[in-house]
């Protein structure tokens, strides 16, 4: 056995600043790659999408695979893949997780639209007199 370690190559297709994670397109085709923050060099220069990366393959505890030992390669090494990537339709495991994310985030602004209309007309009622009161009003104040 050769203790050599496999390394591929891909670009960073997605990257969450806030909470540290991304995914890697593997150049030759296959399924995107799950990156954490921890897997870069710590260099001081943060991901940046559409960068191109060498890699290596690791299973996690549950049998994922994701991407390691994450170096940069050369930003500019063909700018034929860069079109054809911002071409190509969506596709993959984060691709699902961001429209599931974008759903739910309308899906709790309809909720809350709702919620709020329906709030504006019951303060409305609230504050409108009833009609009985209104017309007992009217009448006490006329003359006779």
């Amino acid at each position: 056995m050769s203790d050599e370690v496999q390394r591929f190559e891909g670009q960073l297709v997605l990257w969450n600043g806030e909470r540290g994670f991304g995914a890697i397109s593997p150049k030759h085709g296959g399924q995107e790659l799950f990156v954490h923050v921890s897997a870069y060099p710590r260099d001081g220069s943060p991901p940046t999408v559409n960068e191109y990366l060498s890699f290596e393959i690791v299973s996690d505890g549950e049998g994922r695979k994701r991407a390691a030992r994450v170096l940069r390669l050369d930003r500019h090494r063909n700018a034929k893949e860069d079109v054809s990537r911002v071409l190509a339709p969506a596709g993959g495991a984060m691709a699902l997780r961001r429209r599931r994310e974008e759903r739910r985030r309308r899906l709790s602004l309809t909720v809350l639209g709702l919620t709020l209309a329906v709030a504006a007309l019951g303060w409305m009622q609230f504050r409108m007199p009833a009609p009985a009161q209104v017309a007992s009003t009217f009448s006490s104040t006329s003359p006779r």
